[in-house]
């Protein structure tokens, strides 16, 4: 009888203490559930995050890049990029290839390179250059010619030179808006390197050029692209390997078509050409332009025409495409088919070599 009534007085006991603690039980319960409710949520939030889930981590993706990207190919070279960088305003530097200004700098990073003879058998070029491509070293950078004036004014760059042939100048001074970089009355754009001896050791950079833009407040202009296409899918590319420029001696060309990089690999004067930091010069595309010279001085300086229409052969992934040339006084080369269909390039660097005589021109075996 004592065992029931001391078991009795125990459930009363626990039956008070449970009444009293039970309340707690409930509410410390209530807040381990919320605490996990609020872990799973923050969990499924980061997984819906593409920046930090394990797939974003393991495929390199970024949040925006899942994201429609607007690009525009740029019309110096095709490349696709930001529509803004598109109006940028490039810039154009004549470098010499003279024999004591070899290696060249900054012509494998150019966009656009238009070589053309001029006076004494060899020849000199344009390197034009996109505003969002940065070079330290462009050079050695030498005087102008009319011709090379006339393209620049085209193209609508800030053209960089030292000096120029009578014709030249006389031809800059009379031209309107022309954003004329000479570094006759410009010298703090340009340096002279302690390594070459002069008339070959000017130089310039790209950051000089964007510093001469701003301070002379030059505007971009505008230039009418050529027609870019990717190569579709599957597409093998053709058999014509060799391009052949006789310019002459140290100056003759010879470009090889490397299917692997999808480019033309160039020789100079029976060498390879490379920049001064050892980088192949290369191009995507090799247009060779026929047209006609005559001499203008005692000293051989030459006129070469650069309007009207002529024969033109594009080179570009392994296939060669007799063309022509149109050019209108004020506008850049328009290359078309003899119906007048656009000719298609590849993305990327296309190199423009002007030559003055048929024979020079390279043979294209007929298509089958």
């Amino acid at each position: 009888m004592e065992d029931q009534v001391i078991q009795k007085n125990t459930l009363t006991r626990l039956d008070q203490w449970a009444r009293r603690v039970w309340p707690y039980i409930l509410g410390a319960l209530a807040l381990v559930l919320l605490a996990l409710y609020l872990l799973i949520r923050m969990a499924v939030a980061d997984g819906s995050n593409p920046a930090t889930s394990p797939v974003a981590t393991t495929t390199g993706m970024t949040a925006t890049s899942t994201l429609p990207v607007d690009t525009t190919a740029r019309h110096l070279d095709g490349v696709k990029t930001d529509p803004q960088a598109v109006a940028l305003q490039p810039y154009a530097v004549m470098v010499e290839t003279f024999k004591d200004a070899r290696p060249m700098s900054g012509i494998a990073k150019a966009n656009l390179v238009i070589e053309a003879p001029v006076e004494g058998g060899i020849t000199r070029l344009m390197a034009v250059y996109d505003a969002s491509t940065t070079v330290d070293r462009v050079g050695p950078v030498r005087s102008a010619r009319p011709y090379f004036v006339e393209l620049a004014k085209a193209l609508n760059v800030v053209y960089a030179h030292v000096g120029g042939s009578p014709d030249a100048l006389n031809r800059i001074a009379g031209l309107m808006d022309f954003r004329n970089l000479d570094e006759m009355a410009n010298g703090p754009y340009f340096w002279r390197a302690t390594d070459r001896s002069a008339p070959h050791n000017v130089y310039i950079s790209t950051d000089s050029l964007h510093k001469a833009e701003v301070a002379k407040k030059w505007k971009p202009g505008s230039v009418a692209s050529w027609t870019y296409e990717d190569a579709a899918t599957g597409t093998k590319s053709g058999d014509v390997t060799k391009i052949s420029i006789p310019y002459g001696g140290d100056y003759s060309v010879n470009w090889t078509y490397d299917p692997l990089n999808d480019a033309y690999l160039r020789n100079m004067g029976g060498k390879q050409h490379n920049d001064s930091d050892g980088t192949r010069v290369m191009a995507s595309n090799v247009l060779v332009l026929l047209t006609d010279q005559r001499v203008l001085d005692d000293v051989g300086r030459l006129s070469v025409r650069t309007a009207g229409l002529g024969k033109a052969i594009l080179y570009s992934r392994g296939f060669a495409q007799e063309a022509q040339w149109v050019r209108d006084s004020g506008s850049f080369y328009r290359i078309q088919t003899p119906d007048g269909r656009s000719v298609v390039f590849a993305r990327g660097t296309t190199w423009i070599e002007i030559v003055t005589n048929a024979n020079m021109m390279p043979s294209v075996k007929p298509t089958l």
